[in-house]
């Protein structure tokens, strides 16, 4: 966008706040794992010039801690504007994170790593990537937890009328990927969800359905997007998702592996790159195996070489490796096991608009921005140093051999697996923000291995 249509652009957000009763504009930025934090100014402070330099709306260093580059602000995303529907008089805008003395970026900012890393793939010849998000999450009825005392254990007690243990008539046992109404019994939620998503935030949703898990999960498919702008309609579904669920005194969890015994939530990254608009980089039609091309192969390669670091953005909590456990994936390509950790679209010959790959190994407590860009970075240095991936997990080759691959079993595993493998993601996660992540990920582990659960007492209490 030049200067000239972000003028534009800011004219409208202008006009629209002084001629639709806009009270409030809800300032949305994320911190370094993901999630989302927010301030709400009155429409009186909305001036153009906080879309240039930003504005000043609160401490962000009670977010970032301490900042080496100055007093931090937030500077809005006039593209981001949407109304909210359950609170008409406020808007929300996405922000960037911006220095208050020169006005740059905000190096923790993980909403500047997937914009760098869209920069890094111009450099590197592509004019436009695509990707797009499958994921999962649960609604339960009701969720209770005994937290009186950490020392004195917790204990969880989940309820959702389709749970194999209700009593309710919809409580299911069988898989429980599409089913029909009145089994999936969120449907009519799934709908005013979606509709949402399209109508009030611009973020259109390909199909949904009810989840492959038998206990209320949900599953949605977000249609392709830039690098950044498919990390902002994750985030927004979930806050999507989170209000909605509330609103109706009902709980949503994006939790990796809620259920024990059932499949967990996952979330998948379709990619393809853009040389040109008709110039798909992973389609080549005289190839035979899945008409894919040889620069997609090392695409994959750099996937697989780096599967494992990348599975410290992937797959970054402890949770996450217990639904690996329940569901687990195999380090290697195909083009129809899903339970590859690169899957290549293949639904019709010729189909050069819908030939991408889809990286299976992630879950949705992943921090979309640094999830997608890592991916992306194992990628292009799969491709800048022809890496080879192997021989598809489906060929005959493959289906001989009885050992493969597995991503790390733990989050210990992932992270000791990036401190030994950083060099893929220079240039896109700065050191600052990659020390920071590695710091709360090896605390996070340390409080896992120490925290007692419910099975273990069940399990060890009488030894």
């Amino acid at each position: 966008m030049d200067k000239g249509e972000k003028l534009s652009v800011i004219d409208d957000v202008l006009r629209y706040i002084a001629t639709n009763e806009i009270r409030w504009i809800d300032l949305q930025f994320f911190d370094i794992n993901g999630n989302l934090h927010r301030v709400s100014i009155s429409n009186k402070r909305v001036e153009e010039s906080m879309f240039g330099i930003g504005i000043k709306a609160g401490e962000l260093n009670e977010v970032f801690g301490h900042s080496e580059q100055g007093e931090l602000l937030l500077r809005p995303d006039p593209n981001t504007l949407a109304r909210l529907p359950w609170e008409p008089s406020t808007i929300r805008f996405l922000c960037n994170v911006v220095n208050a003395v020169k006005t740059e970026n905000y190096s923790k900012d993980p909403r500047y790593v997937a914009e760098k890393m869209e920069t890094n793939l111009e450099a590197a010849g592509i004019k436009n990537s695509k990707v797009s998000t499958g994921i999962e999450c649960y609604f339960f009825d009701t969720v209770a937890t005994d937290r009186t005392s950490s020392g004195r254990g917790s204990g969880t007690t989940l309820d959702a009328r389709e749970a194999k243990w209700s009593p309710s008539p919809l409580s299911n046992w069988r898989n429980g990927a599409y089913l029909p109404t009145p089994f999936d019994s969120m449907y009519s939620a799934r709908i005013q969800i979606c509709e949402t998503m399209e109508d009030s935030f611009g973020m259109p949703v390909e199909n949904h359905s009810h989840g492959r898990a038998p206990t209320a999960q949900q599953t949605f498919s977000i249609s392709e997007k830039g690098l950044r702008d498919a990390a902002d309609a994750v985030c927004t579904l979930k806050f999507i998702v989170r209000n909605l669920a509330n609103a109706v005194n009902a709980s949503s969890t994006f939790m990796p592996y809620p259920v024990e015994g059932e499949k967990g939530n996952r979330q998948s990254i379709g990619i393809s790159l853009w040389k040109a608009a008709d110039n798909n980089v992973f389609y080549d039609a005289k190839e035979d195996y899945a008409q894919f091309s040889q620069s997609g192969r090392y695409f994959i390669g750099g996937i697989i070489e780096h599967a494992n670091a990348l599975s410290l953005f992937t797959a970054p909590t402890p949770n996450s490796y217990k639904r690996l456990a329940a569901d687990p994936i195999t380090v290697g390509w195909s083009k129809e096991k899903n339970e590859s950790l690169v899957v290549i679209t293949n639904e019709r010959k010729n189909d050069k608009e819908g030939k991408k790959i889809v990286y299976m190994g992630g879950d949705p407590a992943a921090n979309s921005y640094l999830a997608y860009s890592t991916v992306l970075a194992a990628g292009l240095d799969g491709m800048k140093n022809k890496i080879d991936p192997g021989e598809p997990s489906d060929s005959a080759d493959e289906k001989k051999k009885r050992t493969s691959k597995a991503l790390p079993t733990s989050l210990y595993g992932a992270i000791e697996a990036l401190e030994s493998d950083t060099k893929f993601i220079k240039g896109v996660l700065p050191g600052e923000l990659l020390g920071d992540y590695l710091d709360l990920k090896l605390a996070e582990h340390k409080r896992s291995i120490t925290a007692i659960s419910g099975w273990e007492v069940e399990k060890y209490y009488n030894i």
